[in-house]
């Protein structure tokens, strides 16, 4: 998809011992934008700020556990 102005970006995750212990992430083009505990993480990317082209958004979520799960999608400003 395309991006354009300010994007907020969402992460909502869970697991079966509910949001306790889980950790997320958010990367932009492999550099960490956003990090917190929990079950959902917003952050407000100001796409002004980056060059014309393609982008990587990735999200990460980790539980106490160790389990992980990413969820990449690309985007075009």
């Amino acid at each position: 998809g395309s991006v354009s102005g300010t994007v907020n970006v969402t992460v909502n995750a869970s697991d079966n011992s509910g949001s306790a212990g889980i950790n997320m992430s958010v990367y932009i083009d492999g550099q960490l934008q956003a990090s917190g505990a929990g079950s959902s993480l917003s952050y407000s990317w100001n796409t002004r700020k980056i060059a014309a082209g393609n982008h990587t958004v990735q999200a990460v979520a980790k539980d106490a556990a160790g389990n992980t799960s990413t969820t990449t999608v690309q985007v075009t400003r």
